[in-house]
C-alpha cells in the first residue's frame, strides 16, 4: 500500500536532484573540469546516481553509467590530471575516454543541477571505458569509503557485534559440554532458538538497509566477519582463556 502511494503521488512530491562528492581538475583542452556525483529520486530506496563531467560553464562532457555507489578518485600528480570512479557494487572502474567527450545540454548552474537533470531520466552515458578494478584498487577504494565515514563504519561492525552475541556466548557453552546436544534444557532450546531468530531478523535488517544506503558488498561481509569475531571474544569464557 505504501509503496502504491509514493509511485501514484504527483512528480512534485520527489525532491530535485542534487550533487555528492565533486572534485575539480585541470583539463588542457577543457579548461577546468568537474567530476560530481549526480543523485535523482529513489523514492523507497537508494537515489540513482553517474558521475558527470561538466566544464566551467555547466555543459555536460561525459557521464557514467547509472549506480547506487559511486566514489571518485583524482589524481593532480599526473599530467594531466587523471580521475577514476569506482562503482561500489560492481567493482568496476571507470575512465576518461577524451575522444568520445563532447559538449552536450546544460547540467548545473551556480553549483547546483538542474531541476530537469535526474540520471534516472535522462539516461545518457559516455566519454568513460569501464574495466574490473584490481586488488588494489579495490582495497584503496573499500578502505577509503570505511574511512570517510568512521561513524558509519564503526556502526555497521557493531550492528554485528550485537547479531552474534548471544549465539557466540551459545557456542561458546556448547563446546563447553564437549559439543553435546543432550540432556537438552527447554530453556536451553528455546534460548537457541531465540538467538538464531534475531541474528536472522538482524541481517534482513542489515540487507534492507544496504537497500537504502548501498555499500560494497565486499565491506558487507567484513562486518559481518568481523563482528563475529568481536562477539567470540567478548563471550569466551574465562576459564577458557585462563587455561590457554
Amino acid at each position: 500500500m505504501l509503496a502504491f502511494l509514493c509511485k501514484a503521488a504527483p512528480p512534485v512530491q520527489a525532491h530535485a536532484p542534487y550533487f555528492g562528492q565533486s572534485e575539480k581538475i585541470e583539463h588542457p583542452e577543457f579548461g577546468v573540469v568537474h567530476y560530481a556525483i549526480l543523485y535523482g529520486d529513489g523514492v523507497l530506496f537508494a537515489d540513482p546516481s553517474q558521475v558527470v563531467v561538466f566544464d566551467s560553464e555547466g555543459y555536460l562532457l561525459a557521464a557514467t553509467p547509472q549506480s547506487r555507489a559511486l566514489l571518485i578518485r583524482c589524481d593532480r600528480s599526473l599530467d594531466p590530471a587523471q580521475c577514476q570512479i569506482y562503482d561500489e557494487l560492481l567493482g568496476l572502474i571507470f575512465e576518461a575516454n577524451y575522444s568520445h567527450w563532447a559538449r552536450g545540454r546544460k547540467i548545473e548552474q551556480q553549483s547546483k543541477p538542474f531541476k530537469d537533470a535526474y540520471p534516472e531520466y535522462m539516461d545518457m552515458h559516455y566519454g568513460f571505458t569501464a574495466r574490473p578494478a584490481t586488488f588494489y584498487e579495490k582495497l584503496f577504494f573499500e578502505v577509503s569509503a570505511a574511512l570517510s565515514s568512521p561513524i558509519g563504519s564503526a556502526l555497521s561492525v557493531l550492528w554485528w557485534v550485537l547479531a552474534w552475541l548471544l549465539l557466540a556466548h551459545l557456542t561458546w557453552k556448547w563446546k563447553r559440554g564437549c559439543w553435546k546436544l543432550r540432556p537438552l534444557k527447554i530453556s536451553s532450546g528455546a534460548l537457541g532458538v531465540f538467538s538464531i531468530v534475531v541474528l536472522f531478523v538482524m541481517s534482513m535488517l542489515a540487507a534492507y538497509g544496504r537497500l537504502l544506503f548501498p555499500y560494497s558488498p565486499n565491506f558487507f561481509s567484513f562486518s559481518i566477519i568481523l563482528g563475529g569475531l568481536i562477539a567470540a571474544i567478548l563471550t569466551r569464557p574465562k576459564e577458557v582463556t585462563q587455561r590457554d
